[in-house]
């Protein structure tokens, strides 16, 4: 049996990975510019900057930086803090911006904490659901 040596995650440098990932959405950007036909360009000068900023810190340092914590903590904690992002996000916009929070925004954290509690018990939590669903058997119908 021949082994063949495949590089792992963390032994790709971080930078070629986000190149590639740049590239690829390049790439479905420009296949869609083709089959659709339009692109707006920004009619103000300074909103050339604004695109710029846009295109440096959400998305190549956002890249960046979920490639290097993947490196140094691993997919798995990576994967639960991403998560979170969306939660941390309504938070400072209630805190910091003054956002007004509702029933929705609310829901829709109950729903990401639970999921990311779920995710972290992982199978310690099995043996408390069993028993939970055990206390409502299942009724049989005559027909």
């Amino acid at each position: 049996i021949v082994a063949i040596n495949r590089p792992r995650f963390r032994d790709i440098p971080t930078l070629k990975v986000i190149f590639y990932v740049l590239l690829f959405g390049v790439s479905v950007f420009a296949v869609r510019i083709l089959f659709n036909g339009m692109l707006t360009l920004p009619s103000q000068w300074y909103m050339w900057g604004c695109l710029l900023a846009l295109a440096l810190l959400p998305t190549a340092v956002s890249f960046f930086c979920t490639t290097l914590s993947i490196q140094y903590i691993g997919p798995t904690p990576t994967a639960i803090l991403g998560a979170l992002e969306p939660v941390v996000a309504i938070f400072v916009a209630v805190a910091v911006f003054g956002d007004i929070l509702t029933p929705r925004q609310v829901a829709g954290m109950v729903l990401i904490l639970s999921a990311v509690t779920v995710i972290i018990a992982g199978g310690r939590i099995t043996q408390p659901l069993v028993r939970f669903r055990k206390l409502f058997p299942k009724i049989k119908r005559k027909m």
